[in-house]
């Protein structure tokens, strides 16, 4: 049975200019509330994603954040990622996109070939005994911002994306980030799993992670990379930054 709070769409707070939609989050989980809300802002000033990089905010681009109360222990929710991922492609489909050329590159970046697209950072908290959860969302809409140290896309550029906004993408994963998490909360992490794994970036391909060099051919159960070394060896990762070996 689909859970409550996932039953309709979830209120939306709108901002100008924040710090981060994640700190928002923090701080309103911190006060007591738990949402479930979408925190947007046009603009952060401080926005981060994951190991602590910062995340480039510009005008026409997406950043909002889902608080919500997670009904899971703690444990559980390390493979929220997988959902919240897949939920960026579904929205993009929806919006008219032709998500042939997306990939997701674990645990949850989304890419267009090489380039990034959309960042996700999934963070968790306990108030009075019970989990909430923050799921920020970093999408490239309109503009790929420059970066030094790795190629960006944006959504508008691939076939189907002309004229898409950052408030119409956003309707969108409201509907498709409640229907992956309730795919999750009622069927468990095997469904969101085979769909991760049907349009994974870097399956069966040559990859390093934290100094470790192999190929990397599924995930475990619990969402850990799993890493074959030329003896043969597998190994489980669980966190780690992924880069595609030539």
């Amino acid at each position: 049975m689909t859970p409550e709070f996932l039953l309709s769409a979830w209120p939306v707070i709108r901002f100008a200019e924040i710090d981060s939609t994640n700190e928002e989050a923090r701080r309103r989980a911190a006060s007591g509330d738990t949402g479930p809300c979408w925190l947007v802002t046009d603009v952060q000033n401080a926005g981060r994603g994951r190991l602590g990089r910062q995340w480039s905010s510009p005008k026409g681009n997406l950043f909002a954040t889902a608080l919500l109360p997670y009904p899971r222990p703690a444990l559980e929710a390390t493979v929220v990622p997988f959902a919240a991922g897949l939920a960026v492609v579904d929205a993009a489909r929806l919006s008219g996109v032709d998500v042939g050329a997306l990939g997701l590159k674990w645990p949850n970046d989304v890419l267009a070939g090489q380039a990034k697209v959309s960042g996700i950072l999934i963070e968790t908290g306990l108030l009075h005994g019970k989990l909430w959860m923050a799921a920020g969302f970093g999408v490239n809409v309109q503009v790929a911002p420059e970066r030094s140290d790795r190629p960006t896309a944006c959504l508008a550029e691939l076939q189907g994306g002309a004229g898409l906004t950052a408030p119409r993408l956003l309707s969108l994963l409201d509907l498709a980030f409640r229907a992956r998490l309730n795919q999750l909360l009622t069927d468990g992490f095997a469904g969101v799993r085979a769909d991760w794994l049907a349009c994974a970036a870097y399956l069966n391909a040559s990859i390093e992670v934290n100094g470790l060099k192999g190929i990397m051919t599924g995930l475990a159960d619990d969402g850990a990379l799993m890493l074959c070394a030329d003896d043969g060896t597998v190994t489980r990762v669980r966190a780690g930054e992924i880069s595609l070996l030539s």
